[in-house]
């Protein structure tokens, strides 16, 4: 891209150089072809001089209609560019999604195991707690059927 734009500034630049040159050369045989309308010479290099203005002229067109060529490719890209973008930025708000979503599921087992831990531990003491109470009603029952020896 940089060297198509030092093309055009030289292009410009050497056309800007041609002109003032040319512009001089009008100005001064358009008074000699005025003032001396008679003289072919002066007719002569006063035609050259319109000529290489408008050769100048169709030089800056021909210039410009190339810079405007290379615009609308610019923007051609910078419109694929950008749709590729919007691409990229509904693709990384899904994978956003997606990574909040494992985070949740992550917390939330890590949330089911600490639930899943607090009740067997729950169901552990219950077990321990019917087993120490059956094993003291068979002590009493036990105590309570036995005959007493006298």
């Amino acid at each position: 891209m940089d060297i198509k734009v030092q093309t055009f500034k030289e292009k410009i630049n050497t056309t800007n150089d041609k002109f003032f040159s040319a512009l001089d050369d009008f100005k001064k045989y358009y008074v000699y072809h005025n003032t001396n309308p008679e003289v072919n010479e002066y007719q002569n290099f006063y035609t050259n001089s319109v000529s290489q203005l408008q050769s100048i002229n169709s030089e800056l067109f021909l210039i410009s209609n190339d810079i405007g060529v290379n615009i609308e490719a610019i923007e051609e890209l910078v419109e694929d560019i950008a749709k590729k973008l919007e691409e990229e930025k509904k693709t990384n708000a899904s994978l956003m999604a997606t990574i909040s979503n494992i985070t949740n599921i992550q917390n939330g087992s890590e949330v089911l195991i600490s639930d899943s831990k607090y009740l067997y531990t729950s169901q552990y003491i219950n077990n321990i707690e019917m087993i120490v109470g059956i094993f003291i009603i068979s002590i009493m029952l036990s105590k309570f059927f036995t005959p007493l020896k006298i």
